[in-house]
């Protein structure tokens, strides 16, 4: 999240979170996705209004990185621009085991 400029508070939220609140939040990401590509967007704003209270102040941004992270480790598959989430779109990896 280098170089995106963030309010205090959505820094000290994410200063917070340890490794099981990422697992936690892929988890969600992931649950949220099958083989049909989706919005990110779509899938950032359902996943933040579901979180629990302790997630309420991590920035959309926040999720975005996660659903990177998600990509780089091949969790996910994407298409298009992932700085543009209305735009970008993905879906779980066929490795996932989902048909």
């Amino acid at each position: 999240m280098d170089g995106i400029a963030l309010d205090q508070e959505a820094r000290d939220a994410i200063s917070r979170l340890g490794e099981h609140d990422l697992q936690k939040i892929d988890r969600a990401i992931l649950s949220s996705l099958g083989r049909e590509w989706k919005k990110a967007g779509f899938i950032t704003a359902g996943v933040m209004i579901a979180a629990p209270d302790e997630y309420e102040d991590l920035p959309e941004m926040f999720y975005a990185s996660r659903i990177r992270a998600l990509a780089e480790a091949s969790s996910i598959e994407t298409k298009g621009d992932a700085l543009s989430l209305k735009t970008f779109e993905i879906r779980l990896a066929a490795a996932a085991g989902v048909a």
